[in-house]
C-alpha cells in the first residue's frame, strides 16, 4: 500500500517527504485556498510539482459542465508526469472520464468524493485509474467506514476493473484496517500521519529500556563507526 500526505503546503511536503515513506500528494480545491495566501495558484501548483515525491493529485474546479473540466484536464496533465487529474463524482464528471480515456488515455485521473459502493462501481467502469474513497470524513457519520472498502475490492476484481482504491486516513487504526482491506493507497493530513508512528505503550517500554540501562551504564552508548 502507497501513503501519501493530503496537503498543499509546500514546505509541509518536502518536511514529510524527508522521511522517505510517503509516494506522494492529494490536494483539493480547499487545501489550495489555505495554503496560497496571495500567491497566484498556478504558481503553487509549480512548487507542489516540485515538493512532492511522486503523485500529486490536483483536482479540477467545477463539476456541473464536462467541457471546461475537460480543459483543465488537458492543462493539469501537461504540467507534469506527477499530475494526476481529479474528477467530481458527477454525471459531467464521468463524462469527462470516459471522454479523456478515449482520447488521452495517458492522462491519469482519479474520480473524488466517492461515498458509496454503487459511485466506485460507476467510476471503475467508466476507466478512471484511481477512486477516491470519501471514507475518512464518513467516519463522523459511520462507525464502521472502512467497510467501503472490501465491497469496492471484490467488485473491481470480479469485473475485471484495474482502478486502484485510495482511502481517507484520519486515524492508525483505520489506516491498518483500510491496508487490510485492499486499499492500494491511503492519504492523510500531516497531523494523522505523525499518529501512525506513535503509541502509548511504545513509548513506555522505550521509556523503561532507557531507565534500566541508565541505571547500570549510565550515557554511555554502544561506539560509533
Amino acid at each position: 500500500m502507497e501513503i501519501l500526505i493530503d496537503s498543499a503546503d509546500p514546505i509541509e511536503i518536502r518536511e514529510v517527504a524527508l522521511r522517505g515513506l510517503i509516494h506522494g500528494v492529494t490536494t483539493n480545491p480547499t487545501h489550495y485556498a489555505h495554503a496560497a495566501r496571495g500567491m497566484p495558484f498556478e504558481d503553487l501548483l509549480r512548487q507542489l510539482i516540485e515538493a512532492s515525491p511522486g503523485y500529486l493529485f490536483t483536482q479540477v474546479i467545477g463539476g456541473g459542465d464536462t467541457e471546461p473540466m475537460l480543459g483543465q484536464a488537458r492543462w493539469l496533465a501537461r504540467q507534469s508526469e506527477k499530475i494526476v487529474v481529479k474528477l467530481p463524482m458527477t454525471p459531467a464528471g464521468i463524462e469527462a472520464l470516459i471522454r479523456l480515456k478515449r482520447t488521452e488515455p495517458a492522462i491519469k485521473v482519479a474520480v473524488t468524493a466517492v461515498a458509496s459502493v454503487s459511485q466506485a462501481l460507476i467510476a471503475g467502469l467508466a476507466g478512471a485509474d484511481v477512486v477516491a474513497l470519501f471514507n475518512g470524513p464518513l467516519d463522523t457519520v459511520s462507525d464502521t467506514p472502512v467497510e467501503l472498502v472490501g465491497p469496492v475490492r471484490r467488485i473491481y476484481a470480479h469485473s475485471g476493473i484495474d482502478t486502484k482504491i485510495l482511502s481517507c486516513g484520519r486515524f492508525s487504526r483505520g489506516v491498518g484496517e483500510y491496508a487490510a482491506a485492499g486499499t492500494d493507497m491511503v492519504t492523510l493530513r500531516k497531523e494523522y500521519l505523525d499518529q501512525l508512528y506513535m503509541h502509548p505503550y511504545t513509548e513506555q517500554r522505550l521509556n523503561g529500556f532507557m531507565a534500566d540501562w541508565k541505571t547500570v551504564f549510565g550515557d554511555r552508548t554502544w561506539p560509533e563507526a
